[in-house]
């Protein structure tokens, strides 16, 4: 019982300290990617914001369908084999997933710039949208193949790092490369140009140190072992899906109101959701860490260290994400006016209600990962299509009536509806709900000033 408590203070610690290392890394996050935001909605106006956050849409959907799960499903393998000690089997999991995303990053890049130009006339009959398309193809690849190189990273509980290139270096060289654009007088050609070196930088740095950091791994000439490729696209197909319709309910918003709204709506839409997602900025805090600790955890069939991490994670999400939202909720004209302008006041309600739909995402996304690691794939994809279908149809019914208010309204519905239906089933499987009774005194407290 002893070693089981020090070995869940130890977990704890860790957990903490890479907290520290992820929050210093997330406040400079934060700094560059809404300077980056800044200078476009500023600089270049709501139509070529609203176009950058249409393309991010359309080539995040393309990127899901080339990873097919496989960055989740690295990192729970990788994770449970390093718990096992089998070095084997992490080196042929290594080895065979940087192939096959690979082959499947090309493949989703080219055709991306093939139909560019169908997507962009005959969809959101915008001209300008078929060049940023083109050049955004290109990230594809690079993308996803950094995105192995994450997975293996976490799954070394390497967070720091990875926090590091994905949240400093990556909008850092953005920032440098539309500052250069803008300053040298290219028109908007320059914000998917700038998106276009960070993919490139970003990429070869991750690289760079899997293959000098982890080169004992990549020494091993390990034995094909079909049955263990076969198990992890078993779980990881799901996740395809799962991760389609995750960001269609997260896109469906955006990418409605450029059907039934326009270009400029997206714009001053996308100014709404990135202040939200400001409270997600716990789950990255402390989720990136949690999901191997806990997967390790359970390999070795220690559950109660897993309820204890669960819950203790919980309650430090919340406690990080709950002063902001007490002021985005307050005060949120604020936040847009002083970052965007005047002229983006129009997303004031719709940041509200994003808002709340953030904190749910917050609240229940150890939920989600205690899921993940049972190994119930399947049952996050069910959820997260239902949550999808209802957000669908409410987008159709308050689009048109409230605009981009009534999209944000229909985002807090389906994913306080989804935040519900994790915590639920997260109790079922495992009996554990990642909450805490002291959660609701954070609460009064927060409330209180």
């Amino acid at each position: 019982m002893q070693k089981k408590e020090l070995e869940l203070d130890r977990h704890l610690k860790v957990l903490a300290k890479s907290s520290i290392i992820v929050f210093i890394i997330i406040l400079f996050s934060k700094i560059l990617t809404y300077a980056y935001r800044i200078i476009i909605a500023r600089q270049y106006g709501p139509e070529a914001y609203g176009l950058l956050s249409l393309s991010l849409i359309i080539v995040g959907g393309f990127t899901i369908f080339s990873l097919l799960g496989l960055e989740t499903g690295i990192v729970r393998y990788i994770s449970f084999y390093l718990g096992k000690k089998d070095y084997n089997k992490v080196s042929y999991i290594t080895k065979f997933s940087f192939k096959f995303l690979l082959v499947t990053g090309i493949i989703s890049g080219v055709l991306l710039f093939s139909f560019s130009g169908l997507i962009a006339e005959k969809i959101f009959l915008n001209s300008k949208l078929s060049l940023f398309l083109k050049l955004f193809s290109l990230t594809i690849p690079l993308t996803i193949l950094k995105g192995a190189c994450f997975g293996m990273m976490q799954s070394y509980e390497k967070i720091g790092l990875t926090q590091f290139i994905s949240k400093i270096l990556d909008p850092f060289v953005k920032v440098i490369g539309i500052v250069i654009f803008f300053y040298l007088g290219m028109d908007i050609i320059g914000i998917p140009l700038s998106y276009l070196i960070a993919a490139v930088v970003a990429f070869l740095f991750s690289y760079l140190f899997c293959r000098i950091y982890f080169k004992k791994i990549f020494k091993i000439n390990p034995k094909k072992n079909k049955k263990l490729a076969k198990e992890i696209f078993s779980y990881s197909w799901p996740l395809v899906f799962f991760s389609i319709s995750l960001w269609v309910l997260h896109s469906a918003d955006s990418f409605m109101i450029g059907l039934l709204k326009g270009v400029e709506d997206v714009g001053f839409y996308n100014v709404a959701i990135p202040l939200s997602l400001l409270l997600t900025v716990s789950i990255d805090i402390f989720g990136n860490m949690f999901f191997p600790i806990v997967t390790k955890e359970y390999a070795k069939g220690n559950k109660e260290n897993v309820k204890q991490l669960s819950q203790q994670t919980g309650k430090w999400v919340y406690m990080v994400s709950l002063p902001l939202f007490v002021l985005l909720i307050i005060f949120p004209g604020a936040f847009i006016k002083i970052l965007f302008g005047e002229e983006y006041l129009i997303a004031e309600n719709a940041l509200r209600f994003l808002s709340i739909a953030a904190m749910f995402t917050a609240v229940f996304e150890p939920s989600k990962r205690l899921i993940l690691m049972k190994g119930k794939s399947k049952l996050i994809f069910k959820n997260t299509f239902l949550a999808l279908a209802l957000n669908v149809i409410l987008n159709l019914i308050f689009i048109p009536l409230y605009g981009i208010t009534g999209a944000a309204i229909a985002t807090m519905i389906s994913i306080g509806f989804l935040g519900l239906i994790l915590a639920f089933q997260a109790w079922k499987l495992l009996g554990i709900v990642p909450l805490r009774r002291k959660m609701i005194n954070i609460t009064f407290v927060a409330l209180i000033p």
